[in-house]
C-alpha cells in the first residue's frame, strides 16, 4: 500500500499544495488531475524522490520498486533495440513494445539519441514499461503517441498486474485505465474512486454541496451581522449585539468553492458560405500524401486520425497555402473564410507578449486585448510576458484567441487540446461542438473527436481509407459516420463499379479490419519469440491485403 499523510510543498513563498493525504493499495491504477500549474508533476517527483517536500510523510514507497518515463531520457548503447535489451528484458519484448508504441522495425536500428524529443519520451515510456516494476509511474504518458499507441497502452495499463499512478489530462484513458482519481485543486488533494465519468459525477455532487453549505452560512453571518450593526448602539440592545459578535467571532468560516467553469469561450457566429466548402482533388506531395481526395461541406465537422508521420499536419500546411502540392487541386469555396490553428503555434511571434500578438495583428486597443486574452484565463502575470516564456497551453490559449478574432467560417485544427488541462479542453470541446460553421480537426483526442466530429477519416501513408467510426477510435459511434469511401471519391468517380461491387469490396476492407485487429491483440500478448515472429509476418501480410482494398475501391 501506497500512503501520503499531510504532505506540503512550496516553492519560496508559492506554496504549491498543502496537507495532501491518500492511499492507494497495491495492483490500484490512479490518475492525477488538475489544472496546469496545480502541481501534478512536482507530486510524482516528490513520489519517486528526486523533489524534497516541506511536511508530511510518505510510506510504501521504494526506489527499486519504481518506474519512471522521463521526458528526457539519458542512452548508452548504439541502437534503439539495443537500448531496450536489458538483465530479464529478452528481445522478443521488447520488440513487442517498440511495435506497440509505434516505432518500425528501420528505426530499431537507429541511434536513439537521434530521436527527437516527443520520440525520446516514447522510449522512456517503453523502457518504463519493460521493465514491469511494482509501481508505474506515469507523466502524461499519451502525450506523443498516435491513436494506435494509445491503444496498446491502454491495453497494456489495463492489463498490467502492478499500481499504476499517472498524471494525465486524457480523458479516454481515466475512462478506461483507472480505478481512482486524485484531483489537485487549489492546493488541495480529493480522491475519487472510480473512472472518468464517476469523478465528475461525484465532484459535481461534492461542489453542489460546498456551494449549499458556503451559501447557508453566508446566510447565517449577514443575519449576525446585520444584527450587530443595527443593536450594538443600543443601549437596550447592546448585550445581545455583543453576544451575537461572540457568536461570529466563533464561526470556523468555510471557504468559497472555486468555480468549475473554464472562462467561457465562444467562437461566434460563422457567416455564409458556398455549400461546397472545400475540395481536394488527387494531391501528391513529395511521396508523403499520394493522390488524396476529399470533399467537405458546410456545416460537417470531419476528424483526420492517423499514424505519426503519415501527413495528417502536411495536409493542412497545403489547404493553407504554406506548402505546394506537387500535384492535383484545392478548391476553396466562395466567402469561405479559413482559420487556422497549427500544433506548432508557428504563427505566434516569440518575441511578442501575448497582448502585442493581438494588438499588432489586429489593431486592438490594449484593453481590448487585455479582454480577450482573459476570456481565456490568460490573466495579467501571463500576458505581459514574451510568448518564448510561456507553456504549451498558454501558447494554444494565444492561438485560440487569435483564431477566434478572425471570424472564421472554416476552422483547420491541428492538435487544438494539445498540453491543455480537463476544463480548458472541455470548454474547447463545448465551443466546437456549438460553432455552426465548418471544421477538420487533426487530433488524437479520442474525447474531443467523439463528442465534437461527425466522420472521422483514417489517413494511410499511400491513401485515405474509408471513413470509420469505430469504438476502438473514438467512445461513441455516430449515425452519420458509416464505412464508405471519401465524398470526393464517390460514384461520379466510380461509374464502372456497380453497388454490388462496391458493397463487396467494403465487406471485405470491413472484415480486414477486424483481422488486423485481432493479429495486433495476439501481438500484445504474444509471449513467445517464434509465435511472435509469426505474427508479425501475419501483420504485414494483412497491412498489404488492406493497402490492396483501399486502392481497389479507390480506382
Amino acid at each position: 500500500m501506497i500512503q501520503l499523510e499531510n504532505v506540503t510543498k512550496s516553492f519560496g513563498e508559492r506554496t504549491i499544495f498543502t496537507d495532501v493525504t491518500f492511499k492507494i493499495q497495491d495492483g490500484e491504477k490512479l490518475g492525477i488531475v488538475g489544472k496546469n500549474g496545480a502541481g501534478k508533476s512536482t507530486l510524482l517527483k516528490i513520489m519517486i524522490g528526486v523533489e524534497d517536500f516541506d511536511a508530511g510523510k510518505i510510506t510504501g514507497i521504494h526506489a527499486e520498486d519504481i518506474g519512471y518515463s522521463e521526458q528526457m531520457p539519458t542512452f548508452t548503447k548504439k541502437t534503439l533495440l539495443e537500448e531496450m535489451i536489458g538483465e530479464g528484458v529478452e528481445e522478443f519484448q521488447a520488440r513487442k513494445i517498440l511495435y506497440g508504441l509505434g516505432f518500425t522495425e528501420s528505426e530499431l536500428a537507429k541511434n536513439p539519441t537521434h530521436f527527437s524529443g516527443g520520440e525520446m519520451g516514447k522510449i522512456s515510456l517503453a523502457r518504463s514499461l519493460l521493465n514491469e516494476p511494482r509501481i508505474l509511474i506515469l507523466d502524461e504518458p499519451t502525450n506523443h503517441l498516435d491513436i494506435y499507441a494509445i491503444e496498446f497502452l491502454e491495453d497494456f495499463i489495463k492489463n498490467y498486474r502492478g499500481t499504476v499512478i499517472a498524471v494525465t489530462h486524457d480523458r479516454h484513458f481515466l475512462q478506461n485505465c483507472v480505478t481512482k482519481i486524485l484531483d489537485l485543486e487549489n492546493g488541495k488533494a480529493t480522491l475519487y474512486a472510480g473512472n472518468y465519468e464517476k469523478f465528475v459525477q461525484l465532484k459535481s455532487e461534492r461542489r453542489a454541496y460546498e456551494w449549499k453549505a458556503y451559501e447557508k452560512q453566508q446566510e447565517e453571518i449577514a443575519k449576525l451581522e446585520e444584527f450587530v450593526r443595527r443593536n450594538k448602539v443600543r443601549a437596550s440592545t447592546a448585550r445581545r449585539a455583543r453576544s451575537r459578535q461572540a457568536a461570529l467571532d466563533r464561526i470556523e468560516r468555510l471557504e468559497k468553492p472555486p468555480s468549475d467553469e473554464f472562462v467561457k469561450v465562444k467562437l461566434g457566429d460563422a457567416t455564409e458560405s458556398a455549400n461546397k466548402v472545400l475540395i481536394l482533388d488527387k494531391i501528391n506531395f513529395k511521396g508523403i500524401i499520394n493522390n488524396f481526395s476529399l470533399e467537405i461541406v458546410k456545416g460537417e465537422k470531419v476528424g483526420l486520425i492517423g499514424k505519426n508521420g503519415v501527413g495528417k499536419s502536411t495536409l493542412l500546411k497545403i489547404i493553407v497555402g504554406e506548402l505546394k502540392p506537387d500535384s492535383g487541386e484545392i478548391k476553396i469555396g466562395n466567402r469561405v473564410k479559413i482559420g487556422y490553428l497549427s500544433q506548432g503555434h508557428e504563427d505566434l511571434n516569440e518575441n511578442f507578449t501575448p497582448i502585442e500578438e493581438l494588438v499588432n495583428e489586429f489593431g486592438l486597443t490594449l484593453e481590448r486585448a487585455r479582454a480577450e486574452l482573459a476570456r481565456l484565463d490568460l490573466g495579467a502575470q501571463i500576458v505581459e510576458k514574451k510568448i518564448a516564456e510561456l507553456s504549451g497551453g498558454e501558447k494554444t490559449r494565444v492561438a485560440l484567441a487569435k483564431l477566434i478574432l478572425t471570424g472564421a467560417n472554416f476552422l483547420l485544427l491541428d492538435e487544438p487540446t494539445n498540453h491543455l488541462d480537463l476544463t480548458a479542453r472541455e470548454a474547447i470541446e463545448s465551443a466546437l461542438k456549438i460553432f455552426d460553421g465548418t471544421i477538420l480537426i487533426v487530433t488524437h483526442d479520442r474525447y474531443l473527436l467523439d463528442s465534437v466530429t461527425e466522420k472521422v477519416i483514417e489517413f494511410v501513408p499511400r491513401e485515405v481509407a474509408p471513413v470509420r467510426q469505430e469504438k476502438s477510435v473514438v467512445e461513441k459511434n455516430k449515425s452519420s459516420a458509416k464505412n464508405e469511401i471519401p465524398a470526393a471519391k464517390q460514384k461520379s468517380e466510380l461509374k464502372f463499379k456497380s453497388e454490388s461491387q462496391l458493397e463487396k469490396l467494403e465487406a471485405k476492407i470491413k472484415m480486414a479490419e477486424m483481422e488486423l485487429k485481432m493479429i495486433e491483440r495476439e501481438i500484445n500478448s504474444a509471449v513467445d519469440p517464434a509465435q511472435l515472429a509469426k505474427l508479425a509476418a501475419e501483420h504485414e501480410l494483412k497491412l498489404k491485403e488492406l493497402d490492396e482494398l483501399y486502392q481497389s475501391i479507390l480506382e
